[in-house]
């Protein structure tokens, strides 16, 4: 019993000698002993039981196909806004271009907008002389033609009733010298 102290006490110096020489403060089955007792006493709510490791692993792999889908989605819609981007980038600069070729023409118009006017009322003068002086030139004439074609179309007419009368009026007549149905036998 004697040897108990002694033994306990060189024990313990061994331990704590061993400890300074591998820098450890604990040996390994301290480390675990503590540990397992930590562990299962604060922490096993936190830790995953079987049923929730399964749980928690088809939460993941569901997660990580949305994860996929949204990608791809998100991929399609990206190459869209691209597509759209670019289109209106040429709208844009169609329209930059017919900007520039409208003010372009604005600003020759403009420029040319008294000479223009100028040459239309010169235009319009030169036009209306060369009218009324062929409408005079040819006055007289159309004038004779239109008598003369006048009075051929009386003569023509008057011949032509003539002509009809004379060669309706024998027809005709017999006609009215028949009794018809309507009328009575003379007696």
């Amino acid at each position: 019993m004697i040897f108990n102290p002694i033994y306990a006490l060189t024990n313990e110096l061994f331990r704590e000698l061993s400890r300074r020489a591998t820098g450890k403060l604990l040996t390994e089955s301290q480390v675990q002993t503590l540990t397992k007792s930590i562990v299962g006493k604060y922490f096993l709510d936190w830790l995953p039981t079987p049923q929730k490791e399964v749980e928690a692993e088809n939460r993941i792999s569901n997660a990580r196909i949305h994860i996929t889908e949204a990608t791809k989605i998100i991929f399609d819609l990206r190459e869209d806004l691209e597509k759209q981007a670019k289109q209106l980038d040429l709208l844009a600069k169609e329209i930059t271009e017919k900007k520039q070729i409208a003010e372009r023409y604005g600003t020759l118009a403009q420029v040319h907008k008294d000479v223009l006017d100028a040459f239309k009322i010169e235009m319009e003068e030169t036009i209306r002389k060369e009218l009324s002086a062929q409408a005079e030139k040819g006055k007289r004439v159309r004038i004779a033609v239109s008598i003369i074609s006048g009075a051929f179309t009386l003569v023509m007419g008057a011949a032509l009733g003539a002509a009809i009368q004379i060669y309706l009026d024998p027809i005709v007549k017999p006609l009215l010298s028949q009794p018809s149905q309507n009328q009575p036998l003379p007696k």
